[in-house]
């Protein structure tokens, strides 16, 4: 018996779960990619859109969940990124933070990318 076959996600109600939980997530990063003011880096952006976008990556690439299409994932990497450029310095001023922050954001946003992309392409 291998592994796949008895893990806590090998049934279709648990699969089914994982599902419901990507979406949930899919859509909250929607709903705060279109309001101006909740992805604001001091209000959702930073506390609930980038890790948003990070928990979907792993559930992805751990559970083979399907992902975004890449054309969605670009959409939300160019706007995340314009409000982080426009905006970080405002919230902290260390240019060491701020360099190694984006970094990290355009790191979770590769991965999510390299899932779409080998999903769909």
């Amino acid at each position: 018996m291998n592994h796949a076959e008895v893990d806590n996600f090998a049934n279709e109600g648990a699969r089914q779960y994982l599902e419901v939980l990507a979406a949930k997530l899919v859509a909250t990063i929607n709903e705060i990619c279109v309001d101006d003011e909740r992805l604001s880096l001091d209000e959702d952006g930073e506390s609930m859109f980038m890790p948003s976008v990070e928990l979907l990556a792993l559930l992805c690439e751990r559970y083979g969940i399907k992902p975004p299409k890449p054309s969605v994932v670009l959409q939300w990497q160019h706007k995340y990124l314009g409000v982080y450029d426009r905006d970080i310095a405002s919230f902290n001023p260390d240019e060491h933070f701020q360099v190694e922050r984006r970094k990290v954001i355009e790191s979770t946003f590769r991965w999510l990318m390299s899932l779409a992309e080998s999903y769909w392409n």
